[in-house]
């Protein structure tokens, strides 16, 4: 999200920083995210709920209906046939895919003067935007229970190879090599050295600008949690303002790519030299481009492993019920209450309340950053850099005070 595009139905966020001395002094961070939006769907009924709850959004409707049905279906004791299960996590990868292709392809080389691979880019998301109907015959697939599932192998298969051919020419000289550069420290800085691609280019950029170590912080990645502590501190009298403001037992984390991808060789090796500085965070994601792809094929023999179970139903349900899926922009929780076939609550904490969070990974990377002195970064251009790459899901106003 670009600088200054806050507002909207969806809110925006607001970034003020205080720079004294070279050095970033202080940092606010407010929110006008209308993290109760979801109330929207109490009352209710449940098919109906599911059926509007992606309209509520403008970005990352898929996980958010994956998430939502999660919830539901746990909360009415339903456990999806496989082939449905693997057939949405195919569309949270490839839309994962597409959000994760738009920023690095097109947004992020303009933040630093590079040329974006606008033809690789048009052609994911074109083979991206048909997907779906290679699945699902109808368009409302997200139906709780599971929706009519006829998957077109053959296609998906062939699709599959070209969004690897388009990922790899956008990212590699070479667009026929099988190998992906960015695996190990070695074959990275091979890669970085030589490629003329735009992802070569921006994250060359970030280094020649003296960006590298830029927003390193002490917020560790997002553990594995307990769901059913995580569970009840939603459900919790004062669960809005948690999910507004999060924490586990008093420590903020990040959620992302790069927790996601803490221990990979490469990123691991970056955060030995850089920490969580923007040079290891925009790798993490340039990485995660071939996690996704892996992805996307991994539900695909999935849904060849089980070409049809019927969906189970547990017990008449518990009432209550959690989902969660990693979107492209961090884990997304759900937490649904339901009486007599209707929502009675609903609650959503989304990945954008822990990586903007007052003591979050943005805060605290900026704070104390050196700017504006002999070989530091311009402060806007540093910190709107950070902000991209945590990658709001609304968009963000900065404003840079001198003290």
């Amino acid at each position: 999200m670009a600088d200054g595009a806050t507002g909207g139905v969806e809110g925006g966020l607001s970034i003020r920083v205080t720079v004294q001395d070279g050095r970033i002094v202080a940092v606010e961070l407010s929110s006008t995210r209308p993290v109760k939006l979801c109330t929207r769907l109490v009352g209710c009924e449940v098919g109906a709920a599911m059926a509007l709850l992606p309209r509520l959004f403008g970005v990352c409707r898929v996980a958010q209906a994956v998430a939502g049905l999660a919830a539901v279906e746990t909360a009415l004791g339903m456990v999806p046939a496989p082939p449905q299960l693997a057939a949405r996590r195919f569309l949270v990868a490839a839309e994962s895919l597409e959000q994760t292709a738009w920023r690095l392809l097109l947004d992020w080389p303009r933040c630093v003067g590079a040329s974006p691979a606008l033809e690789p880019l048009k052609r994911v998301r074109q083979l991206l935007s048909i997907l779906p109907l290679k699945l699902f015959p109808d368009r409302a697939w997200h139906r709780i229970g599971g929706a009519r599932l006829a998957p077109a192998r053959m296609d998906l298969a062939t699709m599959l190879d070209q969004l690897q051919l388009a990922i790899h020419q956008a990212v590699c000289d070479d667009a026929t090599r099988n190998d992906w550069p960015l695996t190990d420290r070695r074959n990275f800085e091979r890669w970085l050295r030589r490629a003329s691609t735009p992802a070569a280019l921006t994250l060359r950029c970030l280094c020649e600008q003296g960006l590298a170590d830029f927003g390193r912080g002490t917020v560790e990645a997002l553990p594995a949690f307990d769901l059913a502590v995580l569970e009840r501190r939603m459900a919790a009298a004062d669960g809005d303002a948690f999910c507004a403001r999060p924490d586990l037992d008093g420590a903020v984390h990040e959620t992302g790519a790069l927790a996601r991808l803490w221990v990979h060789p490469l990123i691991a090796d970056l955060r030995a030299d850089h920490g969580n500085g923007l040079l290891t965070r925009w790798a993490a994601r340039w990485v995660e481009l071939d996690g996704l792809l892996t992805e996307l094929r991994r539900q695909w023999v999935r849904l060849e492993e089980h070409p049809g179970s019927p969906m189970e139903q547990t017990d008449a349900g518990v009432s209550a019920g959690f989902g969660f899926v990693e979107s492209a922009r961090g884990r997304l929780c759900h937490r649904v209450a339901v009486a007599v076939g209707k929502v009675t609550d609903y609650k959503i904490l989304a990945p954008t309340e822990w990586n903007f969070h007052p003591e979050g990974p943005l805060a605290r990377g900026l704070a104390g950053a050196r700017v504006a002195e002999a070989g530091a970064p311009p402060v806007r251009r540093a910190v709107t850099l950070l902000a991209t790459v945590l990658d709001p899901c609304v968009g963000f106003e900065l404003v840079v005070e001198e003290s």
